[in-house]
């Protein structure tokens, strides 16, 4: 008996290229595009999909570039023709689109147009029914992914530009088919923690960039309607600047991004340091012009007095200065001392700005000798090197004998 042919896998995958080309080729195909990506070559990587069914496409550069450009979005129904193809390195079973044409809005966008309309029509989106963020917030909730680049944005634009504020993060994956029930859940917890544990200021929903598969978590009517109902201002953060989910429509302010989410939610120290100093220069400039009218009205009356009034009368003039002059000491007495209190409120808020106020409780900044940004982690750090250790009292210059990382 003749052993059948034993075929090597680049023969398989080569026979089935062929196969599948000559079967199916210029067919065309209707489905609703996902997972849409450009490359830096200018090929498109996608999805067509339907209801039950997902195939892998691409569309090369070469293959249209004498064709009129179609803009082509995520959730868009598409007529594509094509070659059925198999990518023989990879084994990929894959549609090779010559022409790409949109048919109308995908089942995505439809399900988003139809929210957005009957959420609209419910007053959600009103102006009247959104709440005023604060001017200086002290503590903030975060829900986003614990891993996502999202959380590292905000907190760090919250550290350069308000350092004092406290953020507590509730954690919630931001996609897939469990993200709608975990957000809601997160956002529980947060508006929960704010009533019994410590009081939130604002809340800040947010999530990186994605496709529109990704990004659909957000526009979830259950979590829109919680966002609505939240006693908490909150912000909603999602995707990039060209994203608009139901969240964003919902909540009482949008961002284009979650680093521009912790800009909205908090003032830059610098802007309020000028703040404060005008302030106390136009406090002093106005008590001198209160006090010099006072004093000059004072003068004016007396003069008069002694010039047209005999004793008696000079005596009763001297009394109501007396009692006008006791009046205009304790107003000025009054007003200086509310002044003081904010100058000396102000003043506290820069002074716990500060940041070599650590230095005296034991911490300590690292540079490398010419760099005034402190170091942050072992990166870049080669044994040998020369570091400059700042501490409260002085400065210790070191040479690195070691660098490891800390496991732990």
């Amino acid at each position: 008996m003749q052993p059948q042919h034993v075929f090597t896998v680049s023969e398989l995958n080569a026979e089935a290229r062929t196969s599948l080309e000559q079967t199916f080729s210029a067919i065309w195909v209707r489905g609703e595009v996902s997972g849409l990506t450009r490359a830096p070559s200018g090929h498109l990587y996608f999805t067509l999909k339907d209801e039950d069914s997902e195939i892998s496409a691409v569309r090369f550069r070469s293959r249209t570039s004498r064709l009129a450009p179609v803009a082509i979005d995520p959730g868009t129904l598409v007529l594509a023709q094509g070659t059925l193809t198999v990518y023989e390195p990879r084994g990929r079973y894959q549609f090779v689109v010559s022409i790409l044409q949109p048919l109308g809005e995908g089942a995505l966008q439809r399900a988003f147009e139809a929210l957005k309309r009957k959420l609209s029509t419910e007053g959600l989106f009103d102006p009247e029914a959104k709440s005023a963020l604060p001017v200086m917030p002290r503590a903030i909730g975060l829900i986003t992914s614990p891993s996502g680049a999202a959380m590292r944005d905000v907190r760090s634009v919250l550290e350069r530009r308000w350092p004092r504020v406290a953020v507590y993060l509730f954690p919630s994956s931001v996609q897939g088919a469990a993200a709608p029930t975990e957000l809601r859940a997160a956002l529980d917890r947060a508006v929960r923690f704010s009533s019994t544990t410590h009081p939130l200021d604002l809340i800040i929903l947010t999530r990186g960039g994605g496709s529109a598969e990704d990004l659909a978590a957000f526009n979830d009517e259950a979590l829109a309607r919680a966002v609505f109902a939240c006693p908490v201002p909150v912000i909603s953060a999602v995707g990039h600047e060209i994203d608009f989910s139901i969240s964003d429509f919902v909540a009482d302010r949008r961002a284009p991004t979650p680093s521009a989410a912790a800009e909205v939610a908090v003032p830059d120290r610098s802007d309020v340091l000028i703040a404060v100093e005008s302030l106390v220069h136009r406090m002093h400039r106005q008590a001198r012009i209160h006090w010099r009218s006072r004093v000059d009205a004072f003068r004016l009356r007396a003069d008069a007095c002694l010039m047209r009034s005999p004793q008696r009368r000079f005596e009763t003039y001297e009394q109501r200065l007396d009692l006008g002059l006791g009046s205009v000491l304790r107003s000025i007495s009054t007003v200086w001392r509310r002044r003081r209190d904010a100058a000396y409120y102000a003043t506290e808020v820069l002074r716990l700005s500060d940041p070599s106020l650590p230095l005296g409780r034991g911490y300590s900044l690292t540079y490398r000798p010419g760099d005034p940004r402190p170091l942050r982690g072992i990166a870049d750090l080669q044994e040998g090197e020369t570091i400059e250790t700042k501490l409260a009292d002085g400065r210790v210059i070191s040479r690195i004998e070691e660098v490891s990382k800390d496991e732990s």
